[in-house]
């Protein structure tokens, strides 16, 4: 054996993946996430340390294409999967196996390596405009999403950088409509609106869970993957409808661990504030408006309401209200969420814009879907 066959065999063994959600594809990233950490595939921030480009979801068109510009990233041996939205765990890992044995054939990769540029993306050249201080400086104009890891699926930015910083966002003028599946987060208030009859605690599970998810994100973008794991860990178990007294605990012991961490309070001070102007200018509901400030507020907001959506899980009562984990599903809450992201990520550095991001957490699955009120 070759000494590319072994090192293709190796790679195989235990892949890194770079994870892209299309719109509607928040249950097989779920799922997906689940299967790899079983397997203890590790799943990279960037596509140039992967080998595996994993899609959950249907993408669109604008997905698509910048699945097309991670592709030619990849170093090789490269593989791909597509995990569609509703796929069950079995039906995942068998497609994970089939792209994993790409790697491994050295035989494939040698054809693929000819269709591989030898140069990857490169954006534009910069141009010349002036920053704050009246100074000409080099700008690049460079679009956030829809592909980046840890960040809300098909939501794109565009941005004018001068150095680290941002000069200039916008939203695209049209944006994303969402599935005709709406929000998976959302599901048991609709379910309630359209007449079933849901518990509370159904709702407050799954409200735990999806700020569970954001933060389990937001952690592993500040770089505390040893608080983001339980995270997952701990919204996998809720939706795998875990007894409340197993997760509880736990959950509320990694609340106070986030909440007392000086480093993050530090990182996040000041960082992405949305006060009471905003909040009435987009409309803002939910977390969003009920915790304003800077992003340690939302996050210890978020916080605040995993606890006491905790302590509701074995409620009963049927559901009787609106009122989703980002605000009442009937006002398409995330759509005020993107409009206010171009005025508050506008003069932050990069790495702080991705935190703003990440402590709003818009759900653009909310944006094609309209509900009945109960």
């Amino acid at each position: 054996m070759g000494v590319t066959a072994r090192l293709a065999r190796f790679a195989a063994r235990r892949p890194r993946v770079h994870l892209v959600t299309a719109l509607g594809g928040t249950p097989a990233r779920l799922s997906t996430e689940v299967v790899l950490r079983r397997r203890g595939w590790p799943i990279v921030a960037s596509p140039t340390a992967a080998g595996l480009l994993v899609v959950c979801g249907e993408p669109d068109a604008v997905v698509e294409r910048a699945c097309a510009t991670v592709w030619d990233d990849l170093p090789s041996p490269r593989g791909r999967a597509v995990i569609p939205p509703d796929a069950p765990s079995e039906r995942i890992t068998t497609l994970l196996d089939e792209a994993a044995m790409t790697l491994g054939d050295a035989d494939l990769q040698r054809v693929d390596a000819l269709d591989h540029p030898m140069t990857p993306f490169e954006p534009a050249m910069a141009d010349r405009g002036p920053d704050r201080d009246g100074l000409r400086l080099d700008r690049l104009h460079v679009p956030l999403g829809p592909v980046l890891a840890h960040w809300p699926a098909g939501l794109v930015v565009r941005t004018t950088l001068q150095g680290d910083v941002i000069e200039e966002a916008e939203i695209p003028s049209r944006l994303p409509t969402g599935t005709d599946g709406g929000s998976f987060w959302d599901e048991p208030w609709r379910r309630s609106a359209a007449g079933e009859t849901v518990s509370r605690g159904a709702a407050e599970r799954r409200r735990a869970a999806a700020h569970l998810d954001g933060l389990a994100r937001f952690l592993s973008l500040a770089g505390w993957e040893a608080a983001a794991g339980p995270a997952r860990r701990l919204r996998d178990g809720l939706l795998a409808e875990a007894p409340a007294g197993e997760v509880g605990p736990r959950i509320r012991r990694l609340c106070r661990r986030v909440g007392r961490s000086r480093v993050l309070s530090w990182m996040t001070r000041g960082l992405g504030v949305i006060d009471e102007e905003p909040v009435a200018r987009y409309g803002l509901v939910g977390p969003a408006a009920r915790h304003p400030g800077d992003v340690a507020a939302r996050i210890h907001g978020w916080l605040e309401e995993i606890e006491a959506a905790v302590a509701r899980l074995d409620d009963e009562e049927a559901l009787d209200d609106l009122e989703g984990p980002r605000g009442p599903v009937d006002q398409r809450p995330s759509a005020g969420l993107v409009e206010v992201l171009p005025a508050v990520v506008t003069g932050a550095e990069l790495a702080g814009a991705r935190l703003i991001v990440a402590s709003l957490d818009p759900d653009l699955d909310q944006l094609a879907v309209e509900v009945a009120r109960v």
